[in-house]
């Protein structure tokens, strides 16, 4: 059975509020619990098929809060993404669905937004009467400059990590990626290693990776030499835009 998120709700490592937190869902999105609560030490596992992973072909992994705020997704059948900022203070990625003209929650609440603040689930931003400026994966980015760094967050309106300003920010777009970096880049349907291409080659709006060793972070190239990421460690950090000579390249993805 389904459930759908309320609000935003932590999926954690484990079943403590001061686990890692390993991803994280927004108002609308959906999860599947695995497991009874006893065997979790009252916190259920889940996994969330809408945040795709190597860790799990079913969907990201981890465990929830026993509170968390739930409910049935019997009947619910999204079809709007929020897109921008908006007056209702929902986070990018929320997923709502039309009835009678009423835009709605999961529980049948309703919400009021401004025509633009959504987008079809699935549509792409340049399918739309919307200026390719405001939906595009940079002007995006560039909203949130200066929004918190917070490790495994994915919520517009507290603080993301690196992969989950990407994955928020290509989902409203309505292009699907994995959740953690390293999938991003591996995944993605068009990469380029630096031991193939330099990032000179690459576009704006592409992914851009880094990492000493392996891939670890990701941002969005802006062109010039320069990226945009939420870039931080655990406790500090926000989205801001750097010099692509700043972090050790890795390599570049394309998913458009």
């Amino acid at each position: 059975m389904e459930l759908a998120a309320l609000a935003p709700v932590p999926v954690r490592s484990g079943p403590e509020p001061g686990s890692e937190l390993v991803t994280e869902l927004v108002t609308g999105e959906t999860l599947v619990p695995l497991q009874t609560l006893e065997e979790c030490g009252g916190w259920p596992g889940v996994v969330v098929p809408g945040h795709p992973s190597s860790l799990d072909e079913r969907g990201y992994p981890g465990l929830v809060p026993p509170d968390a705020a739930l409910v049935s997704a019997d009947g619910w059948s999204p079809d709007l993404t929020v897109s921008r900022p908006n007056r209702a203070g929902l986070p990018l990625g929320t997923l709502l669905q039309t009835k009678a003209g009423e835009t709605m929650l999961p529980d049948g609440g309703k919400v009021e937004l401004d025509p633009d603040d959504a987008l079809p689930v699935g549509a792409s931003a340049d399918t739309t009467a919307d200026s390719a400026r405001q939906h595009s994966a940079i002007g995006l980015a560039r909203a949130m400059i200066g929004l918190p760094y917070r490790w495994g967050g994915t919520d517009s309106t507290a603080g993301m990590d690196c992969s989950g300003l990407v994955f928020r920010i290509m989902r409203a777009l309505g292009v699907t990626v994995p959740r953690d970096s390293g999938d991003q880049f591996y995944r993605a349907p068009f990469n380029r290693g630096k031991s193939q291409a330099g990032w000179e080659t690459a576009r704006p709006g592409d992914l851009v990776f880094f990492g000493e060793r392996a891939v670890t972070h990701v941002g969005f190239y802006l062109g010039g030499g320069e990226y945009i990421s939420a870039h931080g460690g655990r406790q500090t950090g926000c989205v801001t835009v750097r010099a692509m000579t700043d972090d050790p390249y890795q390599g570049f993805a394309r998913y458009q």
